[in-house]
């Protein structure tokens, strides 16, 4: 199987963060944040991916590229204007042609039982599955489910007793999809596509699961998806933190609870970092307090 990781944004919400890295490739754990929806899809069955670039493209390229050696096979097209969820798929079709192909959003982590959703892809004969999980904050645009699993309609109100989800940005297609993108201007593969598609009666269906959703669009949801992860790690022994191998602790410095050190980093002697992400090349100087935040080379970005 051949997978998209959708990520020509421009990570406006991540701003000032994302004005020195882009979004996909901020550092998570010391990998690219896009990594992690990789190695994901590569662990059920993706064997190669392909990369919509726009903002900072160069920098993901780089930083993808060197990650993913020795892993998997990556493409990239880069997008001078932004295509959209549904233009960005569509003008990757020659690339997806073929078999069954999935796609996945470059700033979230989402953890489900991908293998059943795709068994339930086929034997449903659906032209696309989108994957939802419950929307017990109310958070994002509600995802309506007939009894047979088809989806019934994006957006608006839901009857009585009706499920309605979130759609995780996870989909699972046959190449027949591409030929109704619209072609030749940016589009929403939700609004553009797959609505007009539902109402058609054409076989759009959900696989309704449970698992986990990080989203790391904004700095506090990238500090907090960041420590949910690393709190995955926890074997506990002492404070929960990660340092790089390739980072520098001082002499009697405090790193943790819920720290980040990633690579290139320096957190100098009786430095304290607590609830606090440090990018490479930042540096946290002898004795100070880094808390409650993103540290950059340039700035701190509270969080």
């Amino acid at each position: 199987m051949k997978a998209m990781i959708l990520a020509a944004g421009l990570g406006t919400r991540l701003r000032p963060l994302s004005l020195e890295i882009p979004k996909p490739v901020i550092p998570v754990l010391g990998q690219p944040l896009c990594g992690h929806a990789m190695a994901f899809l590569h662990g059920h069955g993706a064997e190669s991916f392909l990369l919509n670039l726009h903002h900072g493209p160069e920098t993901v390229r780089e930083k993808v590229t060197a990650w993913a050696l020795e892993r998997f096979p990556v493409e990239f097209t880069h997008e001078p204007e932004i295509l959209g969820t549904g233009g960005g798929i569509g003008n990757a079709r020659e690339y997806l042609r073929g078999d069954t192909f999935l796609t996945a959003n470059s700033d979230a982590v989402v953890r489900f039982p991908l293998g059943n959703a795709i068994a339930g892809h086929r034997s449903n004969g659906a032209l696309a599955t989108l994957v939802l999980l419950p929307d017990r904050s109310k958070r994002y645009t509600p995802v309506r489910v007939r009894d047979d699993g088809r989806i019934a309609g994006i957006g608006g109100a839901s009857p009585a007793g009706a499920f309605e989800g979130f759609y995780t940005g996870h989909l699972i297609a046959e190449p027949e999809l591409l030929d109704r993108i619209p072609r030749g201007r940016p589009s929403c593969i939700v609004r553009d596509t797959f609505i007009p598609l539902i109402s058609m009666g054409a076989p759009i269906f959900a696989f309704v699961t449970e698992g986990s959703f990080l989203d790391f669009g904004t700095p506090e949801d990238y500090l907090r998806g960041t420590l949910a992860l690393l709190a995955e790690r926890e074997t506990g022994k002492g404070p929960r933190f990660f340092a790089h191998p390739r980072a520098s602790i001082g002499n009697g410095a405090t790193v943790g609870p819920d720290a980040v050190v990633e690579e290139g980093a320096s957190v100098g002697a009786g430095a304290t970092v607590r609830r606090a992400i440090l990018w490479p090349g930042a540096v946290v100087p002898p004795g100070a307090l880094v808390e409650n935040g993103i540290l950059t080379p340039n700035l701190f970005v509270p969080a």
